[in-house]
């Protein structure tokens, strides 16, 4: 029972700080945010996680294994055509920007644009999964006709601009400066090669 009690308040612990550390950022959070967002003291944190980079490793590590494993999968429905693929990863992306609010953050960019509070393993995790997106994404691009060059290059573009609109909207433009980001990347992933 003890043990179960305590996965749960691990789990409640990443929910609640999730939210905070992701839409505030890791420096403009701090335990006693978490606590007040839980209503449990700041030793229970520090029980599960001695410091904040360590919750915040826990979190970027939870955040990216649910990607993979909820999102990724998409890029290779067999019953879809590649652009439908790319059209609902992308719709996934966006609607978990919308749910923040007007002050977006994004967990792989938190951890890209900040070598000083996130750890070698976070980087890492971050590089892959970004990799992984461009080339999942170049992949489908090729199915719709493109040169696997071209495909390339449309793949990095896209995954530059949409970390691009994130900056863009945590700058100020809210979820509206990231939806007009998103639109040049559906725009410029619905275009067809010429033949």
């Amino acid at each position: 029972m003890g043990y179960e009690k305590g996965l749960r308040t691990r789990e409640e612990i990443l929910e609640a700080a999730g939210p905070l550390i992701f839409v505030r950022g890791y420096a403009a959070s701090s335990f006693s945010d978490i606590t007040a967002a839980l209503g449990i003291s700041t030793g229970k944190i520090t029980h599960h996680f001695p410091s904040k980079g360590a919750l915040f490793e826990a979190l970027f590590e939870q955040a990216v294994a649910h990607f993979r494993k909820e999102t990724l999968p998409i890029f290779e429905a067999p019953e879809l055509s590649p652009l439908q693929r790319i059209e609902r990863v992308f719709f996934r992306i966006e609607t978990f920007y919308a749910t923040q609010g007007e002050i977006i953050g994004c967990p792989v960019g938190q951890t890209m644009v900040d070598p000083v509070t996130s750890t070698e393993t976070m980087r890492e995790l971050a590089t892959a999964l970004l990799a992984d997106i461009e080339s999942m994404l170049a992949r489908n691009l090729e199915e719709m006709g493109w040169a696997p060059a071209q495909a390339a290059s449309r793949a990095a573009i896209v995954t530059a601009a949409w970390q691009g609109g994130v900056l863009i909207a945590r700058g100020g433009g809210g979820i509206g400066g990231f939806r007009r980001i998103f639109g040049h990347i559906r725009m410029l992933l619905a275009e067809q090669p010429s033949r």
